[in-house]
């Protein structure tokens, strides 16, 4: 019922086995149920749109906070219910093309210095040769 509880304290870490900074939730998402916290909260919102092609609207019934195990849907994240708004998709689009953007300046870099590299290299062996 609960088996977010058994991912709470792990962290990710990268290959020189520095935990990763994890994610921020928007304002509008908390968790409910004992001991909700924001990283079981993420582990259920990411299981939830993993496992599964239904809608995450959370838990509709304000009795979960009384008693998870009794009034609790099974089928959402350990959440209370939220609504996404027009405007929240908006500055995720924005976000998103913020980030293309970045991504498409680092890209056309990085070509620009290996064709450099592929000219300067192509210089050397040309002028050995003479």
């Amino acid at each position: 019922l609960f088996w977010e509880k058994r991912l709470q304290g792990l962290s990710a870490s990268d290959v020189t086995e520095q935990i990763i900074k994890t994610m921020e939730l928007p304002k509008g998402l908390q968790g409910v149920g004992p001991g909700s916290n924001d990283e079981t909260l993420l582990s259920a919102v990411a299981s939830a749109l993993h496992t599964s092609s239904a809608p995450i609207t959370g838990q509709v019934s304000a009795a979960v906070e009384k008693n998870p195990a009794v009034w609790l849907n099974t089928s959402q994240p350990l959440c209370k219910a939220f609504v996404v708004t027009d405007e929240d998709i908006r500055k995720q689009e924005e976000r998103v093309q913020q980030v293309r953007k970045k991504l498409e300046e680092a890209l056309m870099a990085d070509i620009l210095s290996r064709a450099a590299d592929t000219e300067e290299m192509d210089i050397e062996m040309d002028s050995g040769d003479e």
